[in-house]
């Protein structure tokens, strides 16, 4: 009698949560556009602004933009190098105030076309009574290593839920679908930039 109205419950609960929730949203505020494409072709992505507590996703979250990247045919340019650069180069982003001039100077210094800037918002997990969700956020911008100006911006949200008769069960899947969760946030994210020109020709 218990378990079936544990059941019930459950039941109820994943029909409530697959109604009112939806799996993920995305919102892009500017768009690359085929004359800037033909312009960028090393890409260079700064390191993860983290607004979370979560190292562990903003390290991840870059490599999987570079990996995303390097498989649009834009040549890799290692997070060592570009770190490397942002602690010996000249520009210094809280003494330049004009963030144009900030991205320009970075431009020159790493001998780039484009500098691509992510802001991490969210990465947390709830748990609730049989429930789980798991929810990542994060700001994409690439602004033009030349002229500073904003390229492309997009903002992207992806959700993964679970569900379990106990709070080991719900961990242990959220650990399982933690990549995946921050792989889908990449792969929306990216559909903003086109392939490299010199993969199309």
């Amino acid at each position: 009698m218990i378990f079936r109205k544990i059941n019930s419950i459950f039941f109820a609960v994943l029909v409530t949560v697959l109604i009112l929730a939806g799996c993920g949203s995305g919102k892009a505020t500017a768009v690359l556009k085929d004359s800037n494409r033909e312009d960028v072709h090393r890409i260079a992505v700064l390191p993860v602004f983290n607004e979370t507590s979560d190292q562990q996703a903003a390290l991840l979250l870059r490599d999987k933009i570079q990996n995303a990247l390097y498989f649009k045919g834009y040549p890799k340019i290692t997070a060592q190098f570009v770190d490397e650069q942002l602690s010996n180069g000249q520009a210094k982003e809280q003494d330049i105030q004009d963030k144009a001039e900030y991205f320009r100077a970075l431009g020159k210094q790493m001998q780039v076309d484009a500098i691509l800037y992510c802001d991490l918002r969210e990465s947390r997990t709830n748990y609730y009574f049989l429930y789980s969700p798991l929810s990542v956020s994060a700001v994409f911008e690439l602004r033009s290593a030349k002229s500073g100006e904003l390229l492309w911006r997009n903002s992207y949200s992806a959700i993964k839920r679970n569900y379990g008769l106990s709070k080991d069960s719900l961990r242990l899947k959220g650990a399982q679908d933690y990549e995946d969760a921050i792989q889908e946030l990449v792969d929306q994210a990216m559909r903003g930039i086109p392939d490299s020109s010199d993969v199309l020709g």
